[in-house]
């Protein structure tokens, strides 16, 4: 075990500003808890990037560390639930928040956080999906329970490009289901091309604001990442039974419905809140991850970067110059 290990760190600079780079920290630096693991990957999420912006609702003391993933190996446990040696992983938990996160050579975080690894899951591959590909993934298995006819249906997916969005549409389609999506972003449509989605559809403005209780049908079943006005528009676009999963609020947090989609169509709006989840729900979801849910076309859907590289790579987030998943490497040099 070395002495120092190095971390991105992000600094509070009066009045309110915000820094981050990589630093060296003492071991003594980590967080006293029950396992000590050594990081081989890490991700960026969108809490992220909120976190090196110094958003109070997501970490409130600085210096701070960010990454709310992070997968490794146990290097010191004082569990009798994990012992050296064991390939493990972090994500939807308070870690990156007000905890010092993942995007570190070394954590050191409680036993209950950790998920030990389907032996066909490598550490990297969990990374790719992290938090917002648990996220998506838990949408995609409210679709699959809802029960819809995957021979007739569309579903549809908002913020396609992002991380979230690009997962949930590799996992849709990996099982049959026809794939709509919406972007904002031009470049994202080559993205998702790559990823052979064809079907990106146009929310207009005047739908958007439109104040009509109903609107034609399009989709059986939705995620969205967008909420806002874009949720209050597809609302009344739900086809008879279906259902629209609410994963995110990039388009804010309010929107404004009418009962009709509910009474008249039966649609059902459902929300996701991946950091309550179980255990055993994230173990039983890896599984499926590893085996039955897992895409031949997961390696389109992320870029790599080492951990000396990872503020550049935020950056262009923060500038929406990035789609899809990033995987930060800690062992590349």
């Amino acid at each position: 075990m070395t002495e120092y290990y190095n971390a991105l760190v992000v600094e509070k600079k009066p009045p309110r500003e915000f820094a981050y780079r990589v630093k060296s920290l003492p071991v003594t630096h980590l967080p006293s808890s029950e396992v000590l693991v050594k990081v081989h990957y890490s991700s960026l999420n969108y809490k992220d990037i909120l976190s090196c912006q110094g958003n109070p609702a997501v970490t409130r003391r600085f210096p701070h560390t960010p990454g709310l993933d992070a997968s490794g190996v146990v290097e010191q446990s004082n569990s009798a639930l994990f012992k050296k040696g064991d390939r493990v992983a972090v994500f939807c938990t308070p870690m990156g928040m007000h905890y010092q996160g993942g995007l570190a050579e070394y954590i050191c975080v409680p036993a209950e956080w950790l998920i030990r690894l389907p032996e066909n899951m490598c550490l990297e591959e969990v990374m790719v999906y992290g938090t917002a590909g648990y996220t998506a993934a838990l949408a995609v298995e409210a679709i699959e329970k809802h029960g819809i006819d995957k021979s007739v249906s569309k579903v549809l997916v908002t913020g396609a490009s992002g991380g979230l969005g690009s997962i949930a549409v590799l996992l849709l389609k990996h099982l049959g289901y026809d794939v709509e999506v919406s972007v904002t972003r031009e470049n994202g449509k080559v993205f998702l091309e790559n990823l052979g989605v064809t079907a990106v559809v146009d929310l207009n403005a005047s739908d958007v604001k439109t104040t009509q209780n109903l609107l034609p049908s399009r989709w059986q079943a939705v995620i969205d990442v967008a909420g806002g006005d874009v949720l209050a528009c597809i609302l009344k676009q739900v086809s008879e039974n279906g259902i629209v999963v609410s994963t995110g609020l990039v388009a804010g947090t309010h929107f404004e419905t009418n009962v009709l989609p509910f009474i008249l169509r039966g649609i059902s709006l459902i929300g996701i809140n991946a950091e309550g989840t179980s255990v055993e729900s994230r173990k039983s979801l890896l599984i499926k991850l590893a085996s039955i849910w897992r895409s031949s076309a997961l390696c389109d859907v992320y870029k790599k970067v080492k951990l000396a590289g990872v503020s550049c790579a935020i950056e262009n987030f923060k500038e929406q110059n990035i789609y899809g998943r990033v995987v930060v490497d800690m062992e590349a040099k």
